[in-house]
């Protein structure tokens, strides 16, 4: 199994830039076989990357996300499926080669630096820690894809405001397309942190009755500033649909969203303490 990790681990960047290609020719001049090539080499790719992700579990005894080489080849499957549940659902090509180059430069630092081991602390090995960890990584992931669409969004508006649309901006989607694809990644991250949520408290529940987990879980850091991320990206989600609020201004919303979960990440991984740093 070890050469088959070490092959994919090779094979994976190489696949996604083969993607990337492909969507590159359909924004530039969509020509049939392109969009016919592009959506299925991409799934290809994504269930190669599945295969891998299951062997290193299985081999090395915990989900890869316990150091951030790992994560980044998470980061990379999470984003391109992401991408490719939004192709599937509002038909549209034109923005892949936008989320696939991001894909493909986390998993080619991801492939270069990776070292794996068994040796993690305990903790780690928790099969509950694997998919609260997992489905907080797609939360952020698609919220990071909400923000690419909404930094779309408002680039081609002002443009079409100033009555002058240059070459990109007249092969991307149109607003409308573009303001779905932002609500439907927000939809899918809010999911995933909400899940994440629940699942990370009844894990610092087992932690804390077993022993292992020393204080108060609820006044974590990370944990009120997950929450505030949440309810942030849910008040955008109320707005869109309970309030109708306009598609611009839900589009700044997510924007203002994302930066906001940078910044509080930034603020726990390097100042606040956390029971999530681990090491």
């Amino acid at each position: 199994m070890l050469t088959a990790l070490q092959l994919l681990n090779v094979l994976l960047p190489l696949g996604y830039l083969l993607a990337v290609l492909a969507y590159l020719v359909v924004f530039l001049d969509s020509p049939d076989w392109a969009r016919k090539v592009a959506t299925p080499l991409t799934m290809g790719v994504v269930a190669a990357h599945l295969a891998y992700l299951i062997l290193c579990t299985l081999v090395f005894q915990h989900v890869p996300v316990a150091n951030a080489w790992e994560s980044f080849t998470f980061v990379a499957f999470a984003m391109v499926v992401v991408y490719l549940a939004l192709e599937w659902r509002w038909k549209d090509k034109a923005t892949g080669v936008f989320l696939l180059v991001p894909v493909l430069s986390f998993q080619i630092l991801s492939s270069a630096f990776v070292t794996h081991t068994r040796e993690v602390a305990e903790i780690l090995k928790s099969p509950l820690f694997g998919v609260h960890v997992a489905t907080a990584l797609v939360g952020y992931v698609a919220f990071s894809v909400a923000a690419v669409y909404g930094t779309m969004y408002i680039l081609l508006y002002r443009e079409l405001k100033k009555h002058r649309v240059g070459l990109i901006f007249r092969r991307l989607p149109t607003l409308e397309t573009l303001s779905r694809l932002n609500m439907g990644a927000i939809i899918l991250g809010w999911v995933g942190l909400t899940l994440a949520g629940v699942l990370g408290v009844v894990w610092a529940e087992s932690l804390t009755s077993s022993g292992m987990l020393q204080g108060n879980f609820y006044a974590d850091p990370k944990f009120l500033l997950t929450l505030v991320i949440w309810a942030l990206y849910g008040a955008t989600l109320g707005g869109r649909f309970l309030l109708k609020w306009p598609n611009r201004q839900l589009a700044y919303l997510s924007l203002v969203a994302f930066f906001l979960m940078v910044g509080t990440s930034l603020a726990v991984n390097l100042v606040l303490p956390s029971f999530h740093q681990f090491s």
